[in-house]
């Protein structure tokens, strides 16, 4: 069996890897991987602490959703990689504030990439204004389901 990271781990790794010499790709790897990790850290599915309203209702039928990241993996990367002076605590925040994942219908996700938003924010949107303007854009409104509550 794998051992499992913390989230906190996963921070103190980012911030290694972001001052180390290892190569760009090197980078990018890891932070592939870290922010996959860090998105299903609660559950892929069930757990998972942002599902569209409208995944939500149908979540107890045989409907095949999507485990999306918020802000495009992309961006969080470019986004580390040209952070100048990084400290683990501002490491720590990027994760914290970027690293979100939501369960959507296959449709929401179809109109996200037919918007273009599949690995961009709208045009003229920085994800440090608005991580959800995408969602915002496509009408995709978002809840945190109680899972205690919700089987």
């Amino acid at each position: 069996m794998k051992p499992r990271r913390t989230k906190e781990e996963m921070c103190v790794d980012v911030y290694n890897v972001l001052i180390s010499e290892l190569h760009c790709a090197t980078k990018h790897a890891v932070f592939a991987d870290v922010i996959w990790k860090w998105s299903l850290f609660d559950g892929k599915y069930k757990g998972c602490k942002y599902w569209s309203e409208d995944a939500f209702k149908v979540r107890k039928k045989k409907v095949k959703f999507i485990h999306e990241h918020v802000v495009p993996k992309k961006l969080i990367i470019e986004r580390l990689m040209s952070h100048k002076n990084p400290s683990q605590e501002s490491v720590k925040h990027i994760l914290e504030d970027y690293f979100i994942a939501v369960v959507v219908t296959v449709d929401q996700d179809k109109k996200l990439n037919k918007l273009g938003l599949r690995s961009k924010m709208p045009e003229g949107c920085n994800i440090s204004d608005n991580p959800w303007a995408r969602y915002d854009e496509a009408g995709i409104k978002k809840i945190e389901p109680d899972w205690s509550v919700h089987s």
